[in-house]
């Protein structure tokens, strides 16, 4: 048997490489790719592939898109290839002149979209690149058995997420996150990064974190803490606003055995470390 790697273009004999731009699909201000992919893919091709770009970087006939995958560096999620329809100057949303882009979702490679992992380790930061040269290094690592579906639980450790992927595995019931936070208790921090204010709560009993963060994702944000509440209940606020600049983590997993009084004892602890109580937070008690 050989080891030889097999190339990602055997997947796709039809594409004409030399009318294709490779996107490379990767982290951009406070927005993961992978994230957008997974809630709306009319919003991954029509905000990340179409719509605004700064520059002429779609100037060929098809784009073939690859997402990065954050908890796994040098591997890809195949995105879709897409056809690039009409191009345009434009402004973005802040006023910065660009190009404006229609495309539109190619037939071929459609049943792959969000199945193959491709393997290949990043160059420069350029996001539209031309194949030639980078064919030759991008090897197919995965074909999964179905579309992927958002990231695989991560550890409790390691749990500091937007509110908007924590939501999207929420409403997905994902079962490793719904297995690992269940029958979770602990204390977790929710931060609003863009006013910096921290509120910090606690999860025990039988429902676990999984539910009480529920509790925030059904109510449209504030889970029914008062101030929460006020924050999200103005004009220009509400879950969208919950969804772009709340960050939350996991502080602190207790053990099944901790009782109830002892894990309100250290969310009390938390709220002290993070002057949560003050005019940094959003704790009235």
């Amino acid at each position: 048997m050989s080891n030889d790697v097999i190339p990602i273009d055997i997947l796709f004999p039809t594409l004409d490489w030399d009318d294709t731009k490779i996107h490379v699909a990767q982290k951009s201000s406070n927005n993961r790719p992978i994230d957008v992919f997974t809630r709306s893919f009319d919003e991954w091709q029509n905000e990340w592939n179409g719509n605004y770009h700064s520059n002429h970087c779609w100037n060929r006939r098809h784009i073939f898109s690859i997402i990065e995958l954050p908890t796994q560096p040098d591997f890809w999620l195949f995105g879709g290839i897409f056809k690039v329809l009409s191009h345009k100057k434009g402004k973005s949303a802040s006023g910065k002149d660009g190009v404006i882009y229609k495309v539109h979702l190619s037939d071929i490679g459609r049943p792959m979209i969000g199945r193959v992992i491709i393997h290949w380790i990043k160059d420069a930061r350029a996001k539209g690149r031309k194949p030639e040269g980078l064919l030759e290094n991008m090897h197919i690592s995965e074909i999964l058995p179905e579309i992927y579906a958002g990231e695989d639980f991560p550890g409790y450790a390691n749990i500091n997420h937007s509110y908007a992927v924590l939501e999207k595995l929420w409403h997905d019931s994902k079962p490793d996150w719904v297995a690992a936070l269940t029958h979770c208790q602990g204390v977790y921090l929710i931060t609003d990064k863009s006013t910096g204010l921290r509120y910090v709560g606690s999860a025990y009993g039988e429902d676990g974190v999984f539910s009480r963060w529920g509790s925030y994702f059904s109510s449209g944000g504030h889970g029914g803490n008062k101030l929460l509440k006020k924050l999200l209940s103005g004009e220009k606020h509400g879950v969208d606003y919950a969804r772009d600049n709340f960050q939350i983590s996991l502080l602190e997993q207790a053990s099944s055995r901790d009782s109830e009084q002892y894990i309100i004892q250290r969310e009390s602890y938390w709220k002290e470390v993070l002057l949560t109580r003050s005019e940094y937070g959003l704790n009235e008690n």
